[in-house]
Order: structure tokens, then sequence, then C-alpha cells
């Protein structure tokens, strides 16, 4: 299902550009959390383990349910007014947790997208490229223990004792120094094509 893939790579890239420019966290959060939930299917479907299953596998105290409610917490919030009871249909109460809600929670949700993303076509966009090893560099503990962290560590020195401001200003500072970089534009595994679609622009991309 091309398209579907595609609707995801639009999804995604939209929360990305929209994540970059500093504009609203709740649309970069809908967006992200929409384009994650169809290309963890076809994560899967190409033969790769989507990003949820190494969580599992990483952590014995999670079940899928318990990941799904964290992983979903804000989107779901976000999207529905109200939830199934036994008297039928009733307002959520998610007044509390959306007060906690940041920009900081589109880290990881557009990093799980992006990371399912390039599993299901081997390819991802610079900006993504680029957002992958900033979210690792500032969180050495979600990398696979067999990788170190030296690498991103390097590309984004000290960055987890910066504040919010000036980590996202060294993630910009990457990406245009990553979009200077031929042979990095040039790479099969990188998508050249913008973040975000005009209007003019059908589904397939073309």
């Amino acid at each position: 299902m091309q398209l579907k893939i595609e609707s995801a790579r639009r999804q995604l890239g939209t929360a990305l550009a929209l994540y970059l420019a500093d504009e609203d966290p709740v649309s970069v959060h809908c967006l992200a959390g929409d384009g994650c939930e169809v290309i963890e299917f076809y994560a899967s479907k190409a033969g790769r383990e989507p990003f949820v299953t190494h969580i599992l596998s990483e952590n014995s105290d999670f079940n899928i349910t318990k990941l799904r409610n964290l992983q979903r917490q804000y989107w779901n919030a976000f999207k529905h007014a109200t939830r199934k009871a036994r008297e039928g249909q009733v307002e959520r109460d998610d007044e509390t947790l959306l007060a906690g809600f940041n920009d900081e929670q589109n880290d990881v949700a557009l990093f799980i997208g992006w990371t399912d993303y390039a599993r299901a076509t081997g390819t991802m966009p610079i900006e993504a490229q680029v957002h992958q090893a900033w979210y690792l560099a500032k969180n050495p503990s979600k990398l696979n223990p067999k990788h170190s962290p030296e690498p991103y560590q390097r590309l984004f020195p000290n960055i987890a004792m910066s504040c919010r401001r000036d980590q996202k200003k060294l993630l910009h500072e990457k990406i245009e120094w990553a979009r200077c970089n031929v042979e990095m534009m040039k790479h099969p595994q990188t998508d050249p094509r913008p973040l975000m679609a005009n209007a003019g622009c059908p589904v397939d991309g073309r």
C-alpha cells in the first residue's frame, strides 16, 4: 500500500517541519501520532522489527497494553472528547494530563515514527536523520546496548547539559550542515524531498 506509506510520510514530515519551526506542539503531536500508527504496521510488513517490539523486548515489566497507554496517552487525549464506559460514552477528564504536555513529548513521538519509516522504506529525509542522532545524543540510555553513544555525543557535544532552546539550536545547525554535505544528500538512504508537500501535490507525492 504505497499510498498509505506516503500518507504516513506526509504526516511525519509535516510534524517534523512544524517542530523544527517551533510551531504548535499539539499539532505536531497529533500528526506524529497518526503517522506512527500507520507506519508501524508497514515496518512490520517489510519484515523489520517495529520500534515498540524493541521496547517490549528490552523491558520485561512492560506489556503491549501498558506500552500503548504510555506511548499514546497525549495523542488519545487530544483526539477524543469521550471514552467508553458501562453507561455509554462519557466525557474524558484529561485536564491534569494535558497540563503536563509540552514540546519535549514530541521528541520521542518523532523518533519512533521516523525509525519505523526507515525500517519500512529504507530511507529518511536528512532532517529526520539528524533528529535521530540528536535524540540519541540527548538520551543515550535509549540506544541499543550493543551500540556506543559516542558518535552521537561527538556530533552534539554536551547536549544533555544544554537548555531546551540551545538543544534545538544545535539541531538546526547540524541539519544545515548535513544539507550542505553532498555525499549525505545523494546517499540512497536519504529521501531528498521536502518535509512538507505543497497544496497541489497528490497523495502519491509525484
